[in-house]
């Protein structure tokens, strides 16, 4: 195309940073870099969690890929034994399963990660992707790692259409955009497999990513502090681990509406199962915490008063 010279300005975005991996492929959503993956390899049956957000599902079962669900443990560890050629997806939760997924790459040579929530995590496994949209204020963007490309025609994606949520935050405040949020999350269902938008690429090369995993480490480790003895969750965050989320599991149905009437926003992962599942468990009553960027330790001792409030 000849380049355009005058007219309107368009939104400048100072894209100083180089955030974009070597040797990924970048797409426009995760469950399409999980598509991509199923049509690369030809898959055709695969081992995925019961714990899981239920979109993987959908998109296996319109890939025709047979799914062979599995339980995991307190340690998020698969309770069963596979075979070392079977397909397995295995989820980064929370981006604090580092370690188990580093065990389970070393066991099972066609493990798939997930790290939808563990943006910082390289390529582990067979294959790995994360979510960009989940860790940053883009309205898209997946990052593929996967030694084997299709050989389909591709188009490329525009996500213009797809920012006025994070707009309207800026502009008014998160209740204002919550329902063009809700339409953008909804739109990728019917939404092919497309490589990232420009638009997409240039926001993503204008954060401080080292900075924003500081911040999240930081107050990570803060609310593990004042929150460790009561949560029912024990871990130890691996070298290679940055949470999304701080997750607090603790048995006290009132506690996610006393978070949410004191606008600490907490999402509820994933779908109600079998009230005997473990995971089941796991929907009720964990409580994914904010961790990220935008917020100081002033902020994250918000949580831990309005949690140790008496009510």
């Amino acid at each position: 195309m000849i380049k355009e010279i005058g007219g309107y300005f368009e939104l400048e975005i100072n894209s100083q940073y180089g955030n974009i991996p070597e040797n990924v492929i970048a797409l426009n959503t995760a469950r399409n870099a999980l598509r991509y993956i199923i049509k690369a390899y030809n898959i055709k049956e695969i081992y995925v969690p019961y714990y899981t957000c239920p979109v993987v599902w959908e998109i296996l079962e319109k890939e025709n890929c047979k799914i062979n669900f599995y339980h995991i443990d307190d340690n998020f560890i698969p309770t069963k034994d596979f075979q070392r050629d079977d397909f397995i997806l295995y989820t980064n939760y929370f981006g604090i399963c580092a370690k188990q997924a580093k065990e389970l790459s070393e066991k099972y040579k066609n493990l798939i990660v997930d790290n939808a929530q563990a943006y910082f995590m390289q390529k582990l496994g067979l294959a790995s992707f994360n979510s960009v949209r989940k860790f940053f204020g883009v309205p898209d963007g997946s990052f593929l790692f996967c030694n084997r490309t299709l050989n389909e025609n591709i188009e490329q994606d525009n996500s213009h259409q797809r920012c006025l949520h994070l707009l309207k935050r800026i502009d008014v405040n998160a209740s204002f955009g919550y329902e063009d949020f809700r339409n953008n999350s909804n739109h990728f269902k019917s939404e092919p497999i497309k490589y990232m938008s420009n638009l997409t690429k240039h926001l993503i090369n204008s954060i401080d990513v080292n900075k924003a995993k500081e911040k999240r480490l930081k107050n990570f480790k803060y609310l593990h502090k004042y929150l460790s003895k009561e949560n029912e969750l024990k871990f130890e965050l691996d070298v290679d681990d940055v949470p999304m989320v701080y997750p607090y599991l603790i048995k006290n149905e009132k506690l996610r509406s006393k978070l949410i009437k004191n606008k600490i926003y907490v999402a509820q992962y994933w779908s109600e199962l079998p009230e005997e599942y473990y995971e089941n468990y796991l929907y009720k009553y964990l409580l994914p915490l904010p961790i990220d960027h935008r917020y100081n330790i002033d902020d994250i001792k918000k949580f831990v008063e309005v949690i140790n409030e008496q009510s």
